[in-house]
């Protein structure tokens, strides 16, 4: 069971945009960051404390015009840690506090937007983009020298990318659209992508992807949570988790989190015996008089951050 234990203030609401929460924690500290509708809206934690709240603006001109914001997200590489901030125009790279801004890049594109954004190994950043394709930029272990690579389009992503994800090593890269489709890549050669595998049983899109050990966990617009084998080209299994379209997926050791716009945040235990996968669900909570953006850990099983629409804080479930 899960009970509401404590709050993080923001500077600012959160907008109502589906996975609007990342998470990053090292040592003590703890930093989150949500999505409002011209700013990014950062909190760093330290012993149960708020140290330091601020908003994220990113502009590029003297008159400061605003851009519309897609998403935000601490990438995690081996030597360092963006936050990478997408919006109508731009792809921004920050350091962990959100204080510096380290590189900007410009979508030449108008009909293009950035949807989702990852870390690969060898200090790469994928971004799913509107239509259809994966950009990638290599980060530097230090400086500001990041530098766009290429424009990937690959005939298996067959519409708008509306998740990508990665697994631990940084060697699988999941991309999720919006015809359904769930592409798996080997990115074990830098800029080559090598599609591994392809999943489309729902013909709905998806909505969210993390990885579970060697299990691909998907969700989808009508409420259902898919789970693929990776390497065996297998539809394991489905959850019917949601009642409406569900908003966010984490998994942390063996829990699964997911978020749904019925107002529902629930916890699942997965489980693996003999390559069999066996899925029990442990806990329901209810949210109300508001919309879950999105459910996190908070570094482990033990907490659950939750974002919700138009408010200016994030509130902490922890497992009693």
């Amino acid at each position: 069971m899960y009970t509401n234990a404590y709050s993080i203030p923001l500077k600012g609401s959160i907008s109502v945009k589906s996975d609007n929460l990342s998470v990053l924690v090292r040592d003590s500290t703890h930093y989150y960051a949500v999505v409002g509708s011209y700013a990014v809206h950062l909190t760093i934690m330290k012993g149960g404390k708020a140290v330091k709240e601020l908003s994220i603006k990113p502009s590029l001109s003297e008159k400061k015009i605003p851009f519309q914001l897609f998403g935000a997200k601490f990438v995690t590489f081996k030597e360092r840690v963006v936050l990478v901030i997408l919006s109508t125009k731009n792809i921004f790279f920050y350091d962990d506090e959100g204080s510096t801004l380290l590189y900007c890049y410009l979508l030449k594109d108008d009909a293009i937007n950035p949807c989702s954004v990852t870390g690969l190994s060898s200090n790469l950043v994928a971004v799913g983009t509107s239509l259809g394709s994966v950009l990638l930029f290599e980060v530097p272990p230090k400086g500001d020298k990041i530098l766009f690579l290429t424009e990937i389009k690959e005939k298996s992503i067959q519409g708008s990318v509306t998740s990508i994800t990665v697994d631990k090593k940084g060697h699988v890269l999941c991309v999720g659209d919006s015809t359904g489709n769930c592409s798996v890549f080997d990115c074990h050669e830098n800029q080559n992508l090598k599609l591994k595998n392809s999943f489309n049983e729902s013909q709905k899109p998806v909505t969210c992807l993390c990885i579970w050990k060697d299990y691909l966990v998907a969700s989808f617009s009508h409420g259902v949570i898919s789970i693929f084998d990776l390497y065996q080209d297998c539809h394991l299994l489905d959850i019917y988790a949601h009642a409406k379209y569900i908003n966010s997926l984490d998994v942390c050791q063996d829990l699964l989190v997911s978020s749904g716009e019925d107002c529902y945040f629930r916890v699942w235990q997965l489980n693996e015996i003999n390559k069999m996968i066996k899925v029990n669900h442990l806990y329901s909570g209810l949210v109300t008089d508001t919309l879950i953006t999105s459910a996190k850990f908070n570094n482990n099983t033990n907490e659950i951050c939750i974002s919700s629409y138009d408010n200016i804080e994030i509130f902490v479930y922890e497992a009693k």
